[in-house]
């Protein structure tokens, strides 16, 4: 004869006393237990039995929903505070006030500096001129032979092309002068050793005519 195993015989025992036994719960299963006390306050719990003296009542569950772990938070990107480097270029930027050299003109006598004239090209570029009417340049021009080709090109033309100048005042003629000394001053530093004393010669008449105007 087969002899019941040690469970069911708890099982039975507890049976017949009258004790509510929870059957064994699955790995996937939660045991909620519902306590009433003696004056019948009612209290749930989990996974833990009720305390002595107390109404048990068992109830075998699927597995609790847990929330999820909260999503890392991504960090906001590092907002840049101005213009990326080289964003913005500045064209007129004169020397600072310091850098130009000593004047012997008083302030109360003063003037603008020389007239300058923003001139275009017939190519749509553009330069400073101390004149208003550069003088004209030659623009070759394609010739052709008797065929129609330039094969035959019996000798070479050009076109003479007149810049467009305006005069500038102000604080246009004042901009147009702190740019002038900058481009000279950039022309002295790098200039060959021929043309260096030429160079400086440049700028030290454009530093000067800055430095006696009421543009300083």
């Amino acid at each position: 004869m087969r002899l019941p195993t040690v469970s069911a015989f708890i099982f039975a025992v507890a049976s017949c006393a009258g004790i509510a036994v929870p059957a064994p719960a699955s790995a996937q299963q939660t045991v909620i237990y519902r306590c009433t006390d003696a004056k019948g306050a009612v209290t749930m719990q989990n996974d833990k039995p009720c305390a002595p003296g107390m109404r048990q009542e068992v109830r075998n569950v699927g597995a609790l929903p847990t929330a999820p772990a909260p999503a890392r938070k991504l960090e906001a990107p590092t907002v840049p505070v101005g213009p990326p480097p080289g964003a913005r270029f500045e064209l007129v930027r004169g020397p600072v006030s310091e850098a130009l050299p000593a004047s012997s003109v008083p302030d109360a006598e003063r003037k603008p500096p020389p007239p300058l004239f923003h001139c275009d090209t017939w190519d749509k570029d553009s330069y400073l001129s101390e004149t208003a009417e550069p003088a004209p340049r030659c623009v070759p021009l394609q010739t052709v032979g008797i065929d129609g080709s330039s094969l035959l090109a019996g000798g070479d033309a050009c076109e003479m092309k007149h810049d467009s100048c305006a005069a500038l005042a102000d604080v246009a003629l004042c901009q147009a002068w702190r740019r002038r000394v900058d481009e000279a001053q950039f022309r002295m530093k790098f200039a060959s050793a021929e043309e260096r004393d030429a160079r400086a010669a440049e700028y030290d008449r454009y530093a000067q005519a800055l430095a006696d105007s009421n543009c300083r």
